[in-house]
């Protein structure tokens, strides 16, 4: 199935990719706790887990003698979906993403998470994924995650691959946790083809979302 590749592809657009304002020697480094969707949650929605990785970015500037390194975590879930003629598979996405805070100056975060908010991460998805184009906004609501209320993004979007055009709903939402070394950013994408509506299993999996795991 063509189209299920374009729906697993999408929140690996998400991941870190640098920090600026290094100050001193040495290296830095940042890593993330895991986050996660509890068994109530998943249970209640039939999604299951798909996938746990860890990406490593590390970037060196020339100017100052320093490495930062940057651990994310990415937790995902699936749902089998069957769509009209025959169309069928793990279509429906939950992903949970965590980023670390990246503060090598006081009062100035260097991970861009740090200052985008839902549209912004939804053009992101669009400008590193190259098979996701005209990205449009639907609505926003509000939602549960991480125990605050939060926005969010709802969007839709043309996808292809191999030569297959579809159209993916994208739910986009972002919070924070505390550590007692830190902060992650906790940035959560649900995708899924536009034939069906996924809202209230996304918002039930918002809500279920724990940090650490």
């Amino acid at each position: 199935m063509k189209r299920r590749a374009v729906l697993a592809g999408v929140p690996a657009a998400l991941l870190f990719g640098g920090c600026t304002r290094l100050l001193t020697q040495g290296e830095a480094r940042f890593e993330a706790e895991r986050g996660v969707v509890t068994e109530a949650a998943r249970s209640a929605t039939n999604y299951t887990e798909a996938n746990r990785t860890e990406t490593r970015r590390e970037k060196n500037y020339q100017n100052v003698d320093r490495t930062v390194v940057v651990v994310n975590k990415l937790t995902e879930y699936s749902r089998s979906v069957d769509l009209p003629l025959g169309v069928g598979g793990e279509l429906a996405r939950f992903t949970v993403l965590a980023s670390p805070e990246v503060t090598l100056v006081p009062g100035e975060p260097a991970n861009p998470v740090a200052d985008m908010d839902n549209d912004d991460l939804a053009m992101t998805v669009q400008e590193q994924y190259g098979t996701i184009e005209n990205v449009r906004k639907l609505d926003e609501r509000e939602a549960e995650l991480l125990g605050e209320t939060v926005p969010v993004g709802r969007y839709e979007a043309d996808a292809e691959t191999e030569g297959q055009s579809t159209t993916v709903n994208l739910h986009i939402a972002k919070g924070e946790s505390e550590r007692s070394d830190g902060g992650d950013f906790i940035v959560t994408v649900g995708v899924h083809p536009a034939d069906i509506d996924e809202r209230e299993n996304v918002d039930r999996l918002l809500a279920g979302v724990r940090h650490p795991a």
